[in-house]
């Protein structure tokens, strides 16, 4: 008898541990649930400014709500693609695009920065969760040129807590200086 107490006052005491936070009602997860979604339209209009190729995003931003983390954005995004297959044989792009002569590694440079600044600029705004709960962007960089496929895939994840993310937005920083403070993570 004197071991099943304990194993009962253990076993609650294991599963009073894991719970951190109430989960969202359902008027607090529609809230969650526009303003991701118009971070994710806000993710998308300023990739489509900084990479004027029509073929680079191929689907827009799709955001969504963890409950536990935060919120999520995630897209695909296609550098080197000057051309793309369709019924009616290939379009072509002019290669007189913005970063048509930029390296593979100059391109995931300003991915890393339009990413940090949007998130910075704008992640804030998402309501409805708690301040120690994440918002991070996450960035599918397809290579077309890259035979390897190992290497035709680079995954790029810029994320901070919605507190950190209010702090930085108030202060005056660089480029360098949001990727240095955000957790970014390449690979």
């Amino acid at each position: 008898m004197r071991w099943l107490k304990i194993i009962l006052l253990a076993t609650l005491l294991l599963q009073g541990s894991f719970v951190q936070a109430e989960p969202l009602n359902g008027e607090e997860l529609q809230q969650v649930k526009r303003d991701t979604a118009l971070f994710s339209k806000i993710v998308g209009e300023v990739l489509k400014q900084s990479f004027d190729n029509p073929f680079a995003l191929s689907v827009e931003p799709q955001g969504s709500y963890l409950e536990g983390y935060g919120v999520s954005i995630s897209f695909l995004l296609r550098i080197n693609r000057g051309s793309i297959p369709g019924i009616y044989g290939e379009t072509r792009y002019p290669g007189k695009s913005r970063n048509a002569g930029m390296s593979k590694e100059e391109k995931l440079g300003l991915v890393k920065k339009i990413t940090s600044r949007t998130l910075v600029d704008y992640g804030g705004t998402i309501r409805g969760i708690d301040d120690d709960e994440r918002v991070s962007i996450s960035a599918h960089i397809e290579d077309r040129n890259e035979w390897d496929p190992a290497g035709k895939m680079t995954i790029i994840v810029v994320s901070g807590t919605k507190k950190e993310i209010n702090e930085m937005s108030k202060a005056d920083l660089t480029d360098e200086d949001l990727l240095r403070q955000l957790n970014t993570l390449e690979y």
